[in-house]
């Protein structure tokens, strides 16, 4: 009988397939090397996974205080941003976006007479969806909705009032936000944050005093963000209500949260 390692021959020698046997050490090594490899792998893993574990335990265990810090700064708008809504329902598409075409064209018109800049109108937001009617046999389908919304920045605040009495005169739905805005903004907001941190580090230092400690360096820090209020209002309170050009002032705000280590006396 033959096998793949060794056979007997005629005389009755046994005799050792040669080149088989070199295939099984072969595989022998073969398999011998990935277990080491895999080995090694898995200890790699292992290793960085306890020393994690280790520094984020010492991160937890290190003595650390945790403030939020405010900081604001007053500003005076000098612009106004406001978003109108156009809409205008029907079965036809194509009809639909006419109308609100004729429409935005005459507001637009009347913004460029305002002397509203082209680059301050913004014009391009469309959005169609379909419109549910109730009847005997539940909600069906009955036409769409196109709306268009336009959307003016404006630095001239003394004529604000103006410009909305006259885009609600020419086919405006509604106003979907009024705000002055102080333009430059950003520097305001950058103002106040750092404000912020200076806020969190005096909180941090105060209670350090108070607890016979010192503070260290930062641990963590994130912010928080800040709040700007937007005021919503629609086309027939625009209409109903006498409104006085004063913009006043507004409130730019920024928060962080900060840790700080603690230093024992």
């Amino acid at each position: 009988m033959i096998s793949r390692a060794a056979y007997f021959n005629t005389a009755g020698m046994y005799n050792v397939n040669v080149s088989d046997n070199r295939r099984c050490i072969g595989k022998v090594k073969g398999i011998t090397m990935i277990k080491k490899i895999l080995t090694h792998t898995v200890f790699a893993i292992t290793t960085l996974l306890f020393v994690g574990a280790l520094h984020a335990q010492t991160q937890e265990q290190t003595p650390q205080i945790h403030v939020q810090g405010s900081g604001a700064v007053s500003v005076t708008p000098n612009a106004y941003r406001v978003t109108f809504i156009i809409e205008a329902q029907g079965n036809t598409v194509s009809k639909l976006n006419g109308m609100a075409n004729s429409e935005i064209n005459n507001v637009v018109n009347f913004l460029l007479s305002m002397d509203i800049q082209e680059q301050n109108i913004q014009s391009m937001q469309v959005r169609l969806n379909p419109r549910y009617v109730n009847g005997p046999n539940g909600r069906i389908q009955d036409g769409f909705t196109l709306t268009r919304e336009i959307v003016v920045t404006d630095s001239n605040i003394d004529h604000y009032d103006q410009v909305l009495d006259g885009v609600l005169k020419r086919g405006v739905d509604r106003i979907q936000q009024f705000n002055f805005i102080s333009q430059g903004q950003n520097n305001a907001y950058d103002v106040a944050l750092v404000a912020a941190v200076k806020d969190a580090k005096a909180r941090a230092t105060l209670l350090a005093k108070e607890l016979g400690v010192e503070i260290g360096e930062v641990v963590a820090i994130s912010e928080s963000g800040g709040n700007m209020p937007v005021p919503v209002m629609r086309a027939d309170a625009f209409l109903s209500e006498k409104v006085t050009s004063l913009p006043g002032q507004e409130t730019v705000e920024a928060r962080v949260n900060v840790s700080f280590r603690i230093i024992q006396n």
